[in-house]
């Protein structure tokens, strides 16, 4: 199989893998909604369909080679052509535009780092994503201060000049921090302690939760929420240890009630997780520098 193939592979998996995990919550996964009326899990589903077949054309370019200043504005092109398939399957929904952007970058930086020799650690993938947008933030968000665009400002826009927050163009360019720092140690840790695929990649979440610039909370609940009475209700769920009993998934269970009645979504944190599925794949499945 292409090795572009296999790596377009890893992706789905990990797009999949995401939606599946339960209960997240606030978020849909296999057990309902969450916090939206608009989504469900088939939603999900139909979407990562209709994607699965463009995330090897983003793992392509790097692999061909394509420099990072360049990448940008090709990964983008395709983006495009997913954003579309995305609306068109799911009739209109948005359930994955920030997972494209963040995805589609580390799916380069694979490729390029095949490309270079350098292996497929988490930290060198991250770094090559992180080159592609190198000034993304500046030119994308910095000059909006300067000058407005004539059409509305994006939900993304409006929070960074209310409150100077990058989401995940900051989370990108600064080479994915978050996912390296939190997401992908304490997935590790709790698959070292015994507990589940499933149940590590649960922790993994609460922990993006906890130090991820979440936009999806800002946007639905405001800053102050996000910056104090989200991130205690956070604390909460990872008081509970890995390997989960059954006590603590009952109340995990309890915080995805609570999180769905008040339209609480870290769908920014869920992004996050899917980046550090793909990364730890990755790295697992391809320990080595392979040449092509």
């Amino acid at each position: 199989m292409p090795l572009h193939t296999v790596l377009g592979a890893i992706a789905v998996s990990a797009t999949l893998w995401e939606v599946f995990i339960a209960p997240k919550p606030g978020l849909v996964d296999r057990f309902g909604p969450g916090s939206h009326r608009d989504m469900d899990f088939v939603t999900f589903l139909l979407s990562a369909s209709a994607l699965a077949p463009f995330w090897q054309k983003q793992a392509l370019q790097g692999l061909r080679g394509v420099p990072p200043a360049e990448a940008l504005d090709i990964l983008r092109r395709t983006g495009i052509e997913m954003d579309r398939a995305m609306f068109e399957a799911t009739s209109g929904i948005n359930t994955h535009k920030g997972l494209i952007f963040a995805l589609s970058l580390l799916l380069y930086g694979t490729g390029r780092c095949f490309f270079l020799g350098e292996g497929l650690r988490p930290g060198k993938v991250a770094a090559a994503a992180a080159a592609a947008v190198k000034g993304c933030c500046e030119r994308e968000l910095g000059s909006l201060e300067s000058e407005l665009p004539a059409r509305p400002l994006t939900s993304g826009e409006r929070i960074y000049l209310e409150h100077g927050i990058t989401g995940i163009r900051g989370e990108a360019e600064r080479g994915f921090p978050t996912v390296l720092e939190h997401g992908i140690p304490h997935f590790r840790m709790a698959l070292d302690r015994g507990a589940t695929r499933h149940d590590s990649a649960l922790y993994a979440l609460f922990n993006l939760m906890k130090h991820g610039e979440d936009t999806n909370i800002v946007a639905r609940k405001g800053y102050a929420f996000w910056k104090a009475d989200y991130l205690r209700l956070v604390e909460d769920l990872l008081a509970h240890e890995v390997p989960y009993d059954t006590v603590s998934l009952g109340s995990i269970r309890k915080m995805d009630e609570f999180f769905s009645i008040h339209r609480i979504s870290p769908g920014g944190a869920a992004d996050l997780l899917s980046c550090t599925l793909f990364l730890h794949d990755c790295d697992t499945l391809f320990p080595v520098v392979v040449n092509i």
